[in-house]
């Protein structure tokens, strides 16, 4: 049951009903449906394990679960996933089409893309404590700028993070662990922070290929070799990000830093 102005067996039919500024509650079970969101709404599970939104019909050409084009949108405490015989090409998990959005609080996975922004200039989004897992690329911004990815665990995807030309993002105090490449960089991005992350257990733990104008600082480095020598915690030489020359992490941390603090 789907609580919102009335009860709905489905939560499409919900949102169709809703207006601008509605809060949607979503009771346990599975919904074996995709959603589109055209309208500035709270969608909010009861729970990530208790709650999930699936597809399992035959995949056509960019299938999404959920389609968020209004702005001012939360998704909150959902499963949002891909039936494993099905994950394969063309899947999205949710497609930021807006601005001002919350996602937090889901899991994401066996996606093509976990979470995906399809146009440039797209703002101002807040991506937190998502485990974002097992997908082909875990959350790619393409074009977008000044969005913050905070405190999520991302892990066991191919790509955990890609910034393609976007700016002014913030990224910090997420894990990285057991994927690929943790993040990639690429495309004129510029002016991103990316601080007090952990990254563990990745092929690569990061590559930025563009021209020294990202900020990367007090990060931990599961491959980090230098030393401390006055015990504050930072290593005293700089580590080394992949890719382009002079791409560095001035102030690795020596110790991860945990997403609970």
């Amino acid at each position: 049951m789907i609580e919102g102005k009335g009860s709905y067996s489905s939560i499409q039919s919900a949102i169709e009903n809703a207006s601008n500024g509605d809060v949607i509650w979503v009771a346990p079970g599975t919904y074996y449906e995709t959603l589109v969101i055209n309208k500035s709404i709270t969608l909010v599970g009861s729970g990530a394990e208790k709650t999930i939104i699936t597809y399992t019909d035959t995949i056509t050409k960019d299938t999404s679960i959920i389609k968020i084009n209004a702005d001012n949108t939360t998704i909150k405490g959902f499963t949002i996933t891909f039936s494993s015989k099905n994950s394969s090409a063309f899947t999205h998990g949710v497609v930021l089409n807006s601005n001002n959005n919350t996602i937090s609080n889901n899991l994401i996975s066996s996606c093509l893309y976990g979470l995906y922004t399809t146009l440039h200039n797209i703002s101002n989004n807040f991506i937190s404590y998502n485990i974002i897992k097992n997908n082909t690329f875990g959350i790619s911004l393409y074009g977008a700028n000044n969005n913050i990815i905070f405190k999520n665990n991302i892990s066991y995807n191919t790509k955990g993070l890609s910034i393609i030309g976007g700016k002014h993002n913030r990224i910090f105090k997420n894990t990285f662990s057991h994927n690929y490449r943790g993040i990639s960089v690429c495309c004129s991005s510029a002016n991103n922070t990316i601080s007090n992350n952990t990254f563990i257990f990745n092929n690569i733990n990061a590559e930025d290929y563009s021209k020294n104008t990202n900020l990367w600082s007090y990060n931990y480095w599961d491959n980090y070799n230098g030393i401390d020598k006055n015990k504050d915690g930072i290593g005293d030489i700089p580590y080394t990000i992949t890719g382009s020359e002079d791409n560095f992490d001035r102030y690795p941390r020596m110790e991860p830093f945990s997403i609970l603090n």
